[in-house]
């Protein structure tokens, strides 16, 4: 799907997010911090035929940060151990660290991705924590369909799914008040629940909502002062992202956009983004939300 206005980003996972004072807590000059966020798939394409295979696996990647800069000996990952240096180098301010490939369910022992265990071994210490895969989301209903009045408010909704919260995506187009042109802006928000709406004060011009998506997310809530969910020298902050579900209900708010506008929107436009680049706004909203 075409999300127009995605705007990149630097890096990923930016743990620069982790204050001074965090660091002034420990009274330690060699304190460290570490954030891990994990996407899990139930198919992808395997080497060395890259022939696609309805087998989980897991890509995990992540940054580290402390004064100075950590020098990382390992990490680990179900069992398995990464220590090639060609997994880890220097970020803007942190030490990035990745597993490039995934890791597969049927080539780790158990307990595999129940839960999933992850340690990181520096010359500071070691870091370490275990997170569980949150059910699928079964299905997702949208309050409104067609054409509504201006203002009015639209209800999101999903059933099944075990998260510890949800992070909801939603894409807004409008023409704008001088009606020689139109914006798309893609807005989001995170949600404990099963449901969230949106107030009917986002859509006080002609326009529709498309592109409606929900991802499940285990891990703490994203909000300032959440105790951490990775322990030992030094503290740290794991997520998981399971599958999401997706829904293309076009609800139209007023007189919606021109014909000619909405023709002009059917033409060519560059590639929908990757999986891997929505992640990446998610854990940027995470941190966002952390308000680190």
């Amino acid at each position: 799907m075409k999300k127009v206005g995605f705007i990149s980003l630097l890096s990923l996972l930016l743990i620069s997010f982790f204050t001074c004072d965090m660091f002034e807590e420990n009274n330690d000059s060699e304190s460290q911090s570490v954030m891990v966020y994990i996407t899990h798939y139930y198919t992808g394409r395997r080497a060395p035929d890259w022939q696609r295979i309805s087998v989980p696996s897991i890509h995990v990647s992540g940054e580290i940060l402390g004064d100075p800069y950590p020098e990382v000996k390992d990490f680990q990952v179900c069992g398995q151990q990464f220590d090639d240096p060609s997994h880890v180098y220097i970020n803007t301010g942190s030490v990035y660290f990745t597993s490039y490939e995934r890791i597969w369910e049927d080539s780790i022992p158990e307990p595999k991705f129940n839960p999933i265990n992850f340690k990181i071994s520096t010359d500071i210490g070691s870091i370490s924590g275990s997170i569980t895969v949150p059910d699928t989301i079964e299905t997702l209903t949208v309050s409104q369909h067609d054409t509504v009045a201006l203002q009015t408010p639209v209800t999101i909704s999903w059933t099944g799914g075990s998260a510890d919260f949800y992070y909801v995506y939603w894409e807004h187009s409008w023409m704008m008040e001088d009606g020689y042109g139109w914006l798309m802006y893609s807005r989001d928000t995170m949600i404990q629940g099963n449901s969230v709406t949106l107030s009917g004060s986002n859509f006080t011009l002609d326009g529709f909502i498309e592109s409606i998506e929900v991802y499940p997310e285990n891990g703490p809530f994203p909000e300032p002062g959440v105790e951490a969910n990775l322990e030992g020298d030094g503290f740290g902050y794991m997520y998981l992202e399971n599958k999401y579900i997706t829904s293309d209900v076009r609800v139209v708010f007023g007189t919606g956009i021109p014909e000619e506008w909405l023709e002009w929107l059917k033409k060519p436009a560059a590639s929908a983004p990757t999986q891997e680049e929505r992640s990446k706004k998610i854990q940027e909203k995470i941190r966002m939300r952390l308000g680190l």
